[in-house]
């Protein structure tokens, strides 16, 4: 079959550009979720279960991009019938493909998790914990009917790859099926925090601002399209579907980088709002001659003393203050010349002159 072919066409190979990008963008979410955690830790100086999560959904992200590697190294991007020659090539990239789909779907499955753990951070009201619950169970019920469609999408699943006979799904049922479940997971997950925001006593800008924050993970739905998109022109050209499976590889790291990122964006601000308050805090400092104390200063618990200056306060009063739970509040909003603190939970405030 290859003598057909000229040996510039069979020596065709795509496989470079999907690895330089699985590379890129699973090393780009290392980073934002490195950022992410000394936000947490040394900032906020409050780690919860959502970071563990996006911590473990990052190491996975790892072994993800090592199967799509491998996928790469036994042929994807090359034509099939450079590869037919070699059919134990064919046989290995087969397995591997079978692996990089039940490692990705836990893969978003962690992901999903830990935007729920972060949503739950950040309302804890019994009805949206409610909500939270329910959509537990469904991502859940999900990954779990992605995992059995992948696993028994061949009867026995050595079939897959001809090593025996049996009965198959065909690729563009497991692939349409699995990519139509997995947007509508993230789709969900996009759609929960803007219950939230609406709540918010705060401006219309400020409402949409955190919008465009929360919901970054548009870009994990419209990557959860593109990697779709890719596979069903894949299983399009039977003739040559490991040509045009090199895009798949490429959105299935992407998705999962798009995942990771989106969900770290939001600690991501709070440095950006540590570093305004500690600048204004020092403006404020200056202006009145004293050591002022900003909201980042305070512990989580026990007796701090605050003092502003004579010019602003003519008593020293010991604060009992605790900070909410939820990373991402806003206490930047500025009422005249006053500081407005706004947080998603009470703060129980104990002052003794």
């Amino acid at each position: 079959m290859s003598s057909e072919y000229s040996a510039a066409y069979l020596a065709e190979d795509r496989s470079q550009p999907a690895l330089i990008g699985i590379v890129v963008v699973t090393v780009l979410s290392f980073i934002v979720v490195m950022i992410r955690l000394y936000a947490r830790r040394f900032l906020i100086r409050e780690l919860g279960w959502d970071d563990l999560l996006i911590v473990f959904a990052q190491l996975i992200s790892w072994a993800t991009m090592s199967c799509c590697v491998m996928i790469l190294h036994y042929g994807s991007g090359r034509h099939l019938a450079a590869l037919v020659t070699n059919p134990e090539t064919l046989v290995n990239m087969y397995k591997w493909l079978v692996t990089t789909q039940l490692v990705y779907m836990f893969n978003l499955w962690l992901c999903r998790i830990s935007g729920l753990a972060f949503y739950a951070r950040l309302n804890p009201m019994p009805q949206f914990i409610l909500y939270l619950r329910l959509s537990f169970a469904f991502v859940t019920a999900v990954f779990v009917a992605q995992m059995l469609i992948i696993g028994l999408q061949c009867i026995p699943l050595s079939a897959l790859w001809g090593a025996v006979e049996g009965r198959c799904m065909g690729s563009r049922i497991v692939f349409v099926s699995t990519g139509a479940l997995t947007i509508a997971c993230d789709s969900l997950i996009l759609l929960l925090p803007v219950k939230i925001v609406l709540n918010l006593q705060v401006k219309l800008a400020r409402k949409l601002a955190l919008l465009a924050i929360l919901c970054f993970g548009i870009f994990a739905v419209i990557t959860s399209v593109l990697r779709m998109v890719s596979m069903i022109v894949s299983v399009q050209h039977p003739a040559d579907a490991t040509w045009y499976f090199s895009p798949v590889i490429a959105w299935t790291c992407a998705e999962i980088s798009a995942a990771i990122i989106a969900l770290s964006l939001p600690a991501l601000r709070a440095i950006f709002g540590f570093l305004k308050e500690k600048h204004s805090t020092r403006d404020q400092s200056n202006s009145h001659g004293s050591t002022g104390i900003g909201l980042n200063s305070v512990q989580r618990s026990g007796k701090v003393r605050v003092f502003q200056g004579s010019g602003v306060y003519r008593h020293t009063v010991e604060v009992d203050g605790a900070r909410s739970p939820s990373q991402e509040v806003l206490w930047d909003t500025m009422r005249g010349d006053q500081r407005v603190i706004r947080v998603t939970e009470n703060v129980d405030v104990d002052v003794r002159e």
